[in-house]
């Protein structure tokens, strides 16, 4: 398998043209590599496991920073 060398912008760029659900699919990896150096607790894995899956099978829709900011914002007031 060949190595291409893409910069931070361009995999974050081609990341948010993906669809939701290879978007957790891809969170979902990268959080197990995290894994690997011990910067995730079990109990850490398994809640973004479950709510990896949640979003895959459209369970939960997630919020956009702005929707978060603005329920904060709502709650706090």
């Amino acid at each position: 398998m060949a190595t291409v060398a893409i910069s931070y912008g361009q995999l974050e760029v081609g990341a948010l043209h993906l669809s939701r659900e290879d978007r957790a699919k891809l969170a979902s990896r990268f959080l197990e590599s995290l894994e690997i150096d011990g910067s995730l607790s079990a109990d850490e894995l398994q809640i973004f496991n479950r709510r990896s899956l949640e979003i895959h099978e459209s369970t939960v829709k997630p919020l956009t920073f702005d929707e978060l900011q603005r329920d904060v914002a709502a709650r706090l007031a």
